[in-house]
């Protein structure tokens, strides 16, 4: 699981240097109580926190040399900092081949912290900067646009750490995810493969997808791939006379352009010999930020397997 900053709860300069030492206090207990939970040291930032005014009149850099601050602070500080990576960044957009298509709307504010934490399966922490962000969950608006051009909107929630209080909440959902994830003996491709026809029976695996499968899904995949598609077979098993986008709030299609300039890159051969262009996909994360494409057919509930494995070239990242 990741750690993802609420960058709407950073709201500096404080009102004063005490309520600042007091806002970072908190925040790097809270983290790194979440951290000792998921023993995940990476956390997301949406900035480079390593100069900013903390207070008026006082930076951050005086807060770090100031001798009043209790000095295993300022080491969480810089242990963070060396641990983190800003997702506001053109680097954070090639490396985990995120664009930013959806949107997570909070109240009258859009946050890309909250959308990744929703779209990773991570949780959100958050500084104690007002009271309602000792909320143990954010409740929002899950944005995307469709292919009809309109925008669908779902109500979600995410998790959210920012004191001691919601630390043992988050405990618990954590401890509950995880059983939720501990599949059995599934900590490779091969073994999701082994189970296939078994756990998935309606969704039809193309050779391409096989092969990525087997070659890219690690044990650090392995548990979001399985998860990735068992919410595909939920989705093949519900489907009527149409698929529903509604069923999968993270499945989204390619756009036009990369379809027609990588046509053969989003093209797969299905078990009858015919070839078919795959838009349709949801992510995963691991070990990189990976992609599985699917072809869905209503009318037998089955959905095809395109591909498994790096997200494929579009017309922003190849």
């Amino acid at each position: 699981m990741q750690m993802i900053l609420n960058e709407l709860s950073a709201r500096f300069p404080a009102e004063s240097p005490e309520e600042g030492k007091r806002l970072m206090d908190f925040f790097l207990k809270t983290c790194f109580e979440v951290k000792r939970l998921i023993q995940n040291d990476c956390i997301l930032l949406d900035q480079d926190y390593s100069s900013f005014e903390l207070a008026g009149g006082y930076r951050i850099e005086q807060w770090r040399n100031d001798s009043t601050v209790d000095i295993e602070s300022k080491r969480k500080f810089r242990t963070l900092l060396n641990k983190s990576a800003v997702y506001n960044s053109e680097g954070f957009e090639q490396e985990y081949a995120w664009d930013f298509r959806t949107e997570f709307q909070y109240k009258e504010y859009s946050s890309k912290g909250c959308l990744l934490v929703y779209e990773m399966g991570g949780v959100a922490v958050s500084f104690l900067s007002a009271a309602h962000w000792k909320t143990p969950e954010i409740e929002g608006t899950y944005i995307t646009l469709a292919d009809n051009g309109e925008l669908d909107q779902d109500p979600v929630r995410i998790p959210n750490v920012s004191c001691p209080e919601n630390v043992i909440i988050f405990k618990n959902y954590y401890e509950q995810k995880k059983e939720e994830r501990r599949y059995k003996d599934i900590l490779s491709g091969q073994d999701i493969l082994r189970c296939a026809r078994e756990v998935f029976p309606n969704l039809v695996f193309c050779d391409h997808a096989v092969q990525g499968c087997r070659r890219d899904v690690g044990v650090s995949e392995a548990g979001q791939v399985y998860k990735r598609l068992l919410e595909l077979q939920r989705a093949a098993e519900r489907m009527e006379h149409r698929f529903d986008k509604d069923v999968l709030a993270k499945a989204t299609p390619e756009s036009d352009a990369t379809l027609k300039r990588f046509s053969d890159e989003h093209s797969f051969r299905l078990p009858d010999g015919n070839v078919r262009q795959f838009s349709w996909h949801i992510r995963y994360t691991g070990g990189y930020a990976g992609r599985i494409f699917f072809y869905p057919v209503p009318d037998t509930k089955t959905i095809y397997i395109g591909h498994i494995g790096y997200k494929l070239p579009t017309v922003k990242y190849h």
